[in-house]
């Protein structure tokens, strides 16, 4: 099974869905409420919700719970809703490392760590470069490339900022990639390339709505290798070899 990894944005989500799970519930332990604020995610982001993931998340756990203990103390119970707490729960006991969970708690971290500074950085060479103006929709037109050779645009629709950040590297010399995530797709307008990639094991019916009439659709139900496959083969034909 694929190990699942949150994004920068999807930690965020989760953690401030977190603390208002532990205002609302101020009893409820820390395993609970993890599992309980993940649920703001789509369900194919959820993890698994074991004692060591606990453990690996527990100073973020504590502080969206001391935010909540907090605002709980200024505002009385009558004003939110709830019953006024007695005492602060008192936090469930640490699990007993093994060499074995000591070795995976560090592995599961630094994996955290490599995924957010990626994130991070595709998050905002995104903010800073705004968008292509949308190409005429009767002759969509490739940008010309230093060489000589035209590069076609395509738009990739589904990939997380980290998969897109990957094919990028490989890519962006051959073709003139631009990215949307699923919910991109669902809110921004509708832009036209040469050709669009939809990614369709991870995008919604309403996406692939949006884009059926697009030119040059394709649809990749694979994975990011079968996508880098299926961009080579666009470049290849652009370059008619």
């Amino acid at each position: 099974m694929t190990r699942i990894v949150w994004s920068v944005i999807e930690k965020g989500a989760v953690f401030a869905r977190m603390e208002e799970v532990f205002r609302l519930r101020p009893d409820i332990s820390r395993k609970d409420a993890l599992r309980e604020a993940q649920s703001v995610l789509k369900s194919h982001r959820w993890i698994v919700v074991t004692d060591q993931r606990v453990f690996n998340h527990k100073d973020r756990i504590e502080a969206a719970r001391e935010k909540a203990m907090e605002k709980l103390r200024k505002k009385p119970p009558e004003a939110i809703g709830i019953p006024a707490p007695i005492l602060a729960p008192t936090p469930a006991p640490e699990p007993k490392e093994t060499p074995k969970g000591r070795l995976v708690d560090i592995l599961e971290l630094l994996l955290d760590v490599v995924a957010e500074s990626v994130a991070a950085r595709v998050q905002l060479k995104m903010v800073d470069t705004p968008p292509p103006e949308p190409l005429p929709k009767h002759d969509p037109q490739p940008i010309p490339h230093p060489t000589g050779y035209a590069k076609p645009g395509v738009l990739v629709i589904g990939l997380i900022p980290a998969q897109a950040h990957y094919v990028s590297n490989l890519l962006a010399d051959k073709l003139d990639l631009y990215f949307f995530t699923a919910e991109d797709a669902v809110h921004r307008p509708k832009i036209l390339r040469a050709h669009t990639v939809l990614m369709t094991k991870f995008i919604s019916h309403a996406v692939q709505d949006k884009y059926r009439k697009a030119p040059k659709l394709h649809y990749c139900n694979g994975s990011v290798a079968v996508l880098v496959g299926m961009l080579e083969k666009i470049y290849l034909a652009a370059r008619g070899t």
